[in-house]
């Protein structure tokens, strides 16, 4: 894979930093964009710590000027699974904005498999439950999938089902269309979703694709 110059937005959340801490690990230059520095408790000399509001262009486009990198993360978090989130739709904006205004690298976003127009295949629960349940949550994540589908950047859309805090294992399967398998826990822990997204920032097999990936 070599050495990757990448950034994070969203880095302070339970995924971004498992994803931070992950690229450290394997050497990676990793640049945390963030609205508050002293949440990230991490240090580490291929850390750059980047204060800023993304929900303000001018200071997206600013960390996306001043240097070239090979991916942009979004693993911006919800508050709340059943009350929209329309600053995460903004921030979004302005992350595609600038990227395409600075030519960045792929855009990884972390998007949610309930999206996914098969989703329904998958079982009761993503047939009837979270359709009817979680629309608000829903409606959020379809937003900003077409404003990533719709980009002019080299983009992947990483759909899993629910995350969990589990351990790394590398035991993970993913697919650009949904086979029901009942074998698959239809979960998927932060460090194998972390794993994933960093192998495919070389990878060209799901790019400008939405990937289910699971346990």
């Amino acid at each position: 894979m070599g050495q990757l110059n990448i950034i994070i937005f969203g880095a302070t959340g339970r995924t971004g930093k498992e994803l931070l801490q992950r690229a450290l690990d394997e050497g990676h230059t990793v640049t945390a964009f963030v609205r508050n520095p002293s949440k990230l408790g991490i240090s580490d000399s291929k850390l750059k710590v980047v204060q800023g509001e993304v929900t303000r262009y001018t200071d997206v486009d600013h960390v996306l000027k001043k240097e070239k990198f090979d991916a942009v993360f979004s693993v911006l978090g919800a508050k709340s699974m059943f009350k929209r989130d329309l600053v995460l739709i903004d921030a979004l904006k302005n992350i595609i904005q600038a990227m395409e205004n600075n030519e960045a690298g792929k855009l990884i976003h972390v998007s949610f498999i309930g999206t996914h127009r098969e989703a329904g295949k998958l079982g009761f629960l993503y047939k009837y439950v979270i359709p009817n349940v979680m629309t608000n949550l829903l409606r959020d994540h379809l937003d900003k999938d077409i404003l990533v589908t719709s980009s002019e950047l080299n983009w992947i859309l990483v759909q899993p089902p629910v995350l969990t805090m589990d351990r790394y294992n590398g035991k993970y399967v993913h697919e650009a269309e949904i086979h029901p398998d009942k074998s698959r826990k239809l979960k998927l822990s932060r460090a194998n979703l972390a794993d994933f997204m960093l192998k495919h920032v070389n990878d060209s097999t799901y790019d400008r694709k939405a990937v289910l990936v699971t346990e």
